[in-house]
């Protein structure tokens, strides 16, 4: 069985283990909380995330053993740092491909801790067109948040500013999909643009 590659500039990373169902296939991850980053590639086996966290991940205390870390795989699977109910970390890929435009909150915050929150997003020159059109305040338009303001506009009563929602959120979700690392953009093909 091939080593699992950590993914470029988060190997060493002070982090948990969180973990995900996408069509009923469960998937684990190492998870940076300080940076609410994602620092490992998905994988869909408790045994091998334990030898992937005790080879590329830390504790605040330094590193640890395939069994301590096999502990924290294992309770994942009840409880997560990140989110409070299982269904917040449950995905299809009929509900993907139909949140495309219009993602959940929780899922908006998982391919942005996927993608390390790239900035460069917002440096777009049509994105900040759109987020104009939309009223986006100024100095909020670095900021992830603003994007529950611009799927709101997606369904706006002014056709020029819903023109501008829909797209936006559609080079929201070619940037996303783009700079998924690892195996992230297979796991999550429903996202993949049309």
């Amino acid at each position: 069985m091939a080593d699992i590659k950590p993914i470029a500039d988060r190997e060493g990373r002070i982090g948990g283990i969180e973990s995900i169902l996408v069509d009923g296939r469960r998937w684990f991850f190492g998870f940076d909380y300080s940076m609410d980053t994602a620092v490992s590639p998905l994988i869909d086996d408790q045994a091998r995330m334990a030898e992937f966290a005790s080879k590329h991940m830390l504790q605040r205390d330094g590193a640890h053993d395939v069994a301590y870390w096999r502990d924290l795989v294992d309770s994942s699977v009840e409880t997560s740092g990140i989110v409070g109910e299982d269904e917040d970390r449950t995905y299809n890929s009929e509900t993907l491909t139909a949140e495309r435009l219009s993602p959940s909150t929780q899922l908006m915050y998982l391919m942005g801790a996927a993608t390390a929150w790239d900035d460069s997003f917002f440096e777009d020159e049509a994105v900040q067109a759109a987020l104009t059109t939309i009223g986006v305040r100024e100095r909020d338009r670095e900021d992830w948040d603003c994007l529950d303001q611009c799927i709101a506009a997606t369904r706006s009563d002014s056709a020029e500013v819903s023109r501008a929602g829909t797209h936006l959120m559609t080079l929201y979700q070619r940037f996303i999909f783009d700079n998924l690392p690892a195996n992230w953009p297979e796991v999550f093909a429903a996202l993949r643009p049309i």
